[in-house]
């Protein structure tokens, strides 16, 4: 079987169905054995994080005390192996008050620069609070009627407080596709404005309403680079919570190998041989970041891997 994609899984049992019982929350928040994941700006908190085998940064109760009782947003996640973890936002914390604040031995990281070093389980709770967490903060006021909204059901709910609306907001994912296309033994790659000249990647785009994620590809692949494509396969998912993408991954083929970029994004795309990105150079092509979906679409393709 495929091995997971990076922030693909996270080994929790997020128990949905306890999430409106504000006294078992209250309690959960309280007991001893609960572990709260900080999270800072766009940062997790990673315990040894230059070290080969990075981990997350858990507090105990004792030790969030202080945070607690500031008015921060904290979300349930989950239980793994009958721990409950909890993420707590400290967006509103200054560097030096954190320090203060936080005795571990650790730092607040993106989790991108440490993903490949932690477990898949680990990696995958962080971009899980990473998510939940720039939902509630882009999620303050109701889209409906523009009153302040509360958070609700564990952190997994926004209520508006108009009692007139009480609109109930749930976090979003917007979901995008990803696709590999390839022609025989070549494949397109292409350089967004503002890269550096030898860093290309596989195309990518949002799905509209109305669409299907196939129907995405087709029409993604034709606006970006002018290629029509058929026998679109569907590969594997990756949440990617920068800030808010379901990314769903593609193979196609292409019906012409001329490229026509007509795209206010693109700057340059070419066809790949299999040669060019064989195994071994993979690790010095300057290619996708390497946890992500692209970098695996275009390593399975290499390796035969579809």
């Amino acid at each position: 079987m495929r091995e997971p994609n990076f922030f693909a899984v996270s080994g929790l049992e997020r128990q949905s169905e306890k999430r409106p019982d504000q006294i078992w929350y209250s309690n959960l928040l309280s007991a001893a054995e609960t572990r709260f994941l900080p999270v800072w700006q766009t940062k997790s908190f990673i315990t040894d994080p230059d070290s080969e085998s990075p981990s997350i940064g858990k507090l105990n109760v004792s030790e969030i005390a202080p945070l607690i009782q500031r008015p921060h947003q904290l979300i349930f996640l989950g239980y793994r192996d009958g721990t409950p973890y909890v993420c707590i936002d400290l967006v509103d914390l200054k560097e030096e008050d954190i320090a203060a604040l936080i005795k571990k031995t650790g730092q607040f990281q993106d989790i991108r620069n440490v993903g490949l070093r932690l477990s898949r389980e680990d990696g995958g709770i962080l971009a899980y609070a990473r998510a939940l967490v720039h939902w509630h903060r882009t999620h303050q006021f109701c889209g409906r009627c523009g009153s302040e909204t509360r958070s609700q059901s564990a952190g997994h709910v926004r209520r508006c407080t108009n009692t007139n609306c009480k609109t109930e907001h749930f976090p979003r994912t917007d979901p995008a596709v990803i696709m590999l296309v390839s022609l025989e033994d070549k494949i397109c790659l292409a350089r967004k404005r503002g890269w550096p000249d030898d860093r290309y990647s596989v195309l990518a785009g949002f799905v509209e309403p109305g669409e299907t994620p196939e129907d995405a590809v087709v029409r993604e692949v034709k606006e970006e680079v002018g290629i029509p494509v058929s026998n679109v396969r569907y590969h594997s998912a990756q949440p990617w919570p920068f800030p808010a993408n379901l990314m769903l991954g593609y193979f196609a083929e292409a019906q012409s190998s001329q490229i026509c970029i007509d795209d206010d994004e693109i700057e340059h795309a070419r066809w790949f041989t299999r040669e060019e990105l064989e195994p071994e150079a993979l690790a010095y092509f300057k290619g996708p970041h390497s946890v992500s979906i692209a970098r695996r679409l275009i390593a399975d393709w290499v390796l035969g891997n579809f």
